[in-house]
């Protein structure tokens, strides 16, 4: 099965893109599942039906919509846990509402939907799966979480002795009377393993992609850039990149010649950021696109004669790696001979010169506390190690 991940800032369309996907993927025969898993769900009012939990048919096509709703997954595997924990902390005078919020362990929802996510695999009733997922930042977390495990296996599992200690400093002298140990381990081990499972799954290049999809605007531009060196650390394969609401150029009224002058300086910039990768330009429709015939009006318009499940691009221009201890980022550059890097971080920004070539990367939180330290031409890509200031 194929999966593909439709990610970017909140509001940029995203959800209208990975619709219009699913509907030209099983339109083009592929039997086809969409599905959210963004907290603010709009997939339903995109489609124009109904959604809950529970995979419904789409129209007569071969393809299935689900709006995933992570407190049904919470309750399924964390239920009984969660009340055991949240009585006694109430029994410790803590309120009912913090209670149960301190009853979940931070960052379960975002494994809980990729354990959902997994069990489509298992049951391998389809050929894409096209998922709409949260605002950036999210699913960032999202897809990252399988590193969760290292750190819950390490704190929690193997602390036979100080368990209360770790998760619920309050109760630890109360928490082996009401709450087993044991059904803990249980419980976050199956999950742990399942999502493991998963990693190799999403980390699979023939059978994963992430399609970043933004607004030809500035604070859009930006937070794209952080999401691709995120994705691009934690080793998932973007394919393609889609600017949303770009302004036709049939459009001639004078109160718009401003915006579309910006949008063509963003349109220009974001082929540059992210070339080879291809960019794909959804004009600004003349209504809101809403509904199964608009939405494969739209994706005809996109795809034309390309099948948009299979990958629709195999280049990596950027890359992380890990050696001796030190990220290495390797960032490939076309037509660049000048071979003195000159490297400078302001922030949150790493801004690269070669000769006549200038590049800024937008770093993800996790690089912002590193020093990039050296940098060297290899052939047709730019090498870069960061170590600890």
């Amino acid at each position: 099965m194929r999966t593909i991940l439709f990610t970017g800032k909140g509001g940029v369309g995203k959800t209208t893109l990975a619709a219009a996907t699913a509907l030209r993927s099983a339109a083009l025969g592929h039997k086809t599942l969409v599905i959210s898993t963004d907290i603010a769900h709009s997939l339903a009012d995109v489609l124009g039906i109904p959604l809950n939990n529970t995979a419904r048919a789409v129209g007569d096509l071969p393809l299935d919509a689900a709006e995933l709703d992570t407190g049904e997954e919470l309750e399924r595997y964390w239920g009984d846990i969660k009340r055991r924990i949240a009585t006694i902390l109430r029994d410790e005078g803590v309120s009912a509402t913090a209670a149960g919020e301190l009853a979940v362990l931070p960052g379960l929802d975002e494994v809980l939907a990729l354990v959902r996510i997994k069990r489509y695999y298992d049951e391998g009733h389809y050929d894409g799966l096209i998922i709409d997922s949260a605002p950036t930042g999210a699913a960032m977390r999202l897809l990252s979480a399988p590193d969760l495990t290292r750190t819950y296996t390490r704190h929690l599992l193997g602390l036979s002795r100080g368990l209360t200690r770790t998760l619920l400093p309050l109760i630890q002298a109360k928490i082996k009377l009401p709450l087993s140990e044991e059904l803990i381990q249980q419980r976050l081990g199956q999950l742990f393993k399942q999502v493991e499972d998963l990693r190799v799954i999403l980390n699979d290049r023939e059978q994963t992609s992430v399609r970043l999809v933004l607004n030809p605007d500035h604070m859009s531009l930006q937070e794209t850039q952080r999401a691709y060196t995120y994705l691009s650390l934690f080793g998932f394969a973007v394919d393609a990149v889609f600017v949303n609401r770009v302004l036709p150029t049939e459009v001639h009224d004078p109160f718009f010649e401003r915006w579309k002058s910006s949008q063509a300086a963003h349109l220009a910039r974001a082929q540059e950021l992210f070339a080879p990768l291809p960019v794909f330009e959804v004009p600004l429709r003349t209504h809101e696109v809403v509904g199964v015939d608009d939405l494969s009006d739209l994706a005809r318009m996109l795809y034309a004669a390309t099948d948009p499940l299979p990958a629709l691009s195999r280049e990596q221009p950027l890359q992380f790696s890990v050696q001796d201890g030190r990220y290495v980022l390797t960032l490939r550059m076309v037509g660049v001979t000048a071979t003195n890097v000159a490297l400078e971080k302001r922030g949150d920004e790493l801004f690269v010169q070669l000769g006549s070539y200038h590049r800024s990367l937008a770093l993800p939180q996790y690089l912002v506390g590193l020093q990039p330290t050296w940098a060297q031409v290899e052939g047709e890509r730019l090498v870069i190690v960061f170590e600890d200031k």
